[in-house]
């Protein structure tokens, strides 16, 4: 349904005193797609573009050059009609409950802001009763369509957003750290019913996050990203099993598994490198414990491991 091909997006940096600007590669060279009914999980550490890439599927930030595609058509050669469309077909939650919901609107306003833009002949009764259904679907009573957002816990206001997604019918929502600003039974909540709502409404997702335990339960794929390129990619069994390159395996031994408590770690050392001044050759290379002379000269391409996984390493499965 949704398919990246060669996406690359870059954000101008002025220097101070300089009429020059440097360019920044926030997201490099990435493709994948997203089935219909299908959730891919894409993780990695802070800033190496995964926000940014569901930005660009928003078409919220400019691309650079590459195409995102949707049901077979590149978004930025709809024309203004079909564009309003297809925004209606791809909706986002953001991160952070409390900021994402305007203070000043009541949940009922909030909820069906988006029926004014895409359905105006809607009256104001047939818009309600939509915030009503759209409510019930994420386990809030319609009782509280009259309030304001500072009278909910953050977990309600997550919810809150996710009716808010649901009630233009859309096919794919982009999570983007949907459950980090939350504790960890609401998380449990909150994800249980974003597959609930997968399995009743036929929804696809891209969920965008930094907790591989939370990516694990949820995804059906997954995409590990590291300063702006997919690194590897395959079914959540492939990668959660049998990681095959070095940044996947690390992230992986970083995440706690109470079944896992006893296996021995093997943390990555070293700060994730700037995106202003990214390495030569493989990005990984300056924190990579298989790293070799090629690592530091030539980027490395993606490889099929096989039909169900991809990598982008010049020494993949080596421990």
């Amino acid at each position: 349904m949704l398919e990246l091909n060669d996406l690359n997006v870059c954000y101008s940096n002025k220097k101070f005193f300089s009429f020059q600007s440097v360019e920044l590669k926030a997201v490099e060279d990435v493709s994948f797609q997203i089935p219909k009914g299908s959730i891919l999980g894409l993780v990695g550490e802070s800033g190496c573009g995964k926000s940014t890439l569901g930005r660009a599927i928003l078409q919220l930030v400019p691309i650079k050059s590459g195409t995102i595609s949707y049901d077979g058509q590149n978004i930025h050669d709809l024309k203004a009609l079909d564009q309003m469309n297809l925004r209606k077909k791809i909706q986002v939650v953001f991160q952070d409950p409390y900021s994402s919901l305007n203070p000043r609107l009541t949940i009922g306003e909030i909820i069906t802001e988006g029926l004014l833009v895409h359905n105006k002949k809607l009256t104001r009764s047939e818009r309600t009763e939509l915030a009503r259904s759209s409510l019930l679907q994420v386990n809030l009573p319609d009782s509280i369509l009259s309030r304001y957002p500072h009278e909910f816990s953050g977990g309600q206001r997550q919810r809150i957003a996710i009716a808010r997604a649901l009630i233009l019918n859309p096919e794919l929502v982009i999570c983007d750290e949907a459950v980090s600003a939350l504790d960890i039974s609401t998380q449990a909540q909150v994800i249980n019913t974003l597959l609930d709502l997968r399995d009743k409404l036929n929804l696809s997702y891209l969920f965008i996050s930094h907790d591989l335990n939370i990516v694990n339960h949820i995804s059906d794929s997954i995409a590990v990203m590291y300063l702006g390129k997919i690194v590897e990619i395959g079914t959540k069994k492939k990668i959660m099993e049998q990681p095959a390159h070095p940044y996947t395996k690390a992230l992986f031994s970083a995440s706690f598994e109470l079944k896992n408590r006893n296996r021995t770690t093997r943390p990555l050392v070293g700060e994730i490198p700037s995106i202003s001044k990214k390495p030569s050759g493989c990005y990984f290379h300056t924190r990579c414990p298989i790293a070799k002379d090629i690592c530091k000269i030539e980027n490395p391409i993606v490889k099929s491991m096989d039909a169900e996984r991809k990598v982008a390493c010049h020494f993949p499965m080596m421990t």
